[in-house]
């Protein structure tokens, strides 16, 4: 379970910053340092503002949300806060899992096509083949350039290296295979890959963690990953580049990492229609989320704040659609839209709709999701310990 937070300290607001994230598109001359590949919704878009939400779907990926962020716990090392993994008796995650981002990424020599997964709660980078049809199985018999020590690192997984592509990159991973018995439950799962992109310290196997080992082999120059959603995508895609930026924005409005492990950071204030509602968010920002998350007093004050609120069930809540209330959260000295105010409809011809943040018991966390970040370039920067933001649209 997740501990209190420690009290908050001030932020450090950041203007542009003074070190530019790289740019690697097509017109630059470093563009062979970046990797860059389409990501999407298994399952699809999980909400479309201007259809009927699916409040069935919802509950199960609220439900699994919260899963994800028990499988951490808080430590004081030094004077820095870290997060670091709860050990897990049996499976490092479930692969394949409704409304997880997924990318199709080439393992082996020759080239296999696997599917991974991406969790923003973890730093492992693990591939599972199973005995099960569904999914896809990397098969180390047929890989010329597979290597494993034989040492378990995890129930069922052994050390491994083996050459990877992303994009249009090569990389050389060190990886966790795991190969459940035949005999067990878990063979039946999908097989499938997970690409961790939190921090080391939210490492289940003790592996090196891929973008410090990208970096010291000079395969990449910077520690860096970004995420942008596909504007307009009815499936709700997203672009993830590795060393840089897939293409050129201006330079974006950083933080500084407020813990270690997942990317966390301090928000000054969250504004509804020109108003602040609450101030200083501890806000986690993880993809795969396809809400905001928050703790039940600040939902209760941010819906307190949209005229005909009321609850739903489950955390969810609802407002008159014409309301349309403008959401902006303040960063940096700037204010950042919430692009999606609503999660859909309640139903059909319904005149209320599903708003955006839900209540979460995270220990005082918000954990900032899609409706957010689909306005937004994110970029992660490991080296530095900060967070960017720049508007897209």
């Amino acid at each position: 379970m997740l501990f209190r937070l420690l009290p908050l300290a001030l932020l450090l607001l950041a203007a542009l910053a003074a070190a530019a994230v790289p740019y690697y598109g097509n017109d630059s001359p470093d563009a062979s340092v970046v990797a860059k590949v389409a990501v999407g919704r298994r399952g699809g878009r999980v909400y479309t503002p201007d259809s009927v939400a699916n409040l069935k779907r919802f509950r199960a990926l609220l439900r699994a949300s919260l899963q994800r962020y028990n499988r951490t716990k808080r430590e004081l090392q030094g004077n820095r806060v870290v997060r670091k993994a709860v050990t897990l008796p049996d499976k490092l995650a479930p692969i394949g899992a409704d409304g997880t981002f997924f990318t199709n990424l080439k393992l082996g020599s020759p080239a296999q096509d696997i599917f991974f997964d991406i969790d923003m709660t973890s730093s492992d980078f693990w591939v599972e083949s199973t005995t099960s049809v569904r999914g896809t199985r990397f098969r180390s018999e047929n890989s010329q350039s597979y290597f494993t020590d034989s040492r378990l690192v995890f129930k069922d997984c052994v050390g491994s290296n083996e050459a990877l592509e992303i994009g249009e990159q090569k990389f050389s991973i060190d990886f966790a295979h795991c190969t459940p018995h035949p005999s067990t439950v878990r063979t039946l799962n999908p097989s499938g890959g997970m690409l961790g992109l939190a921090h080391s310290s939210l490492s289940q196997t003790g592996l090196p963690h891929f973008f410090e080992s990208a970096v010291a082999t000079n395969k990449l120059s910077d520690a860096i990953f970004a995420i942008e959603y596909i504007q307009d995508d009815p499936k709700g895609g997203a672009v993830l580049s590795i060393g840089g930026v897939a293409h050129k924005v201006d330079d974006p409005l950083y933080a500084p990492l407020k813990t270690y492990g997942f990317w966390q950071m301090l928000f000054k204030s969250l504004m509804i229609d020109g108003n602040t509602v609450i101030d200083n968010i501890q806000g986690v920002i993880d993809v795969n989320s396809p809400f905001i998350l928050a703790p039940s007093e600040d939902v209760r004050m941010f819906y307190n704040a949209i005229s005909g609120a009321q609850p739903l069930a489950d955390g969810f809540w609802s407002y008159p659609c014409f309301e349309d209330p403008k959401i902006h959260i303040e960063h940096a000295g700037w204010l950042f839209p919430i692009k999606d105010a609503s999660l859909g409809k309640v139903k059909e011809a319904s005149g209320y709709c599903v708003g955006p943040v839900v209540e979460a018991d995270l220990a005082g966390l918000w954990v900032i999701g899609e409706p957010f970040l689909r306005g937004v370039l994110s970029v992660f920067d490991f080296d530095q310990k900060r967070i960017g933001f720049r508007t897209t649209s």
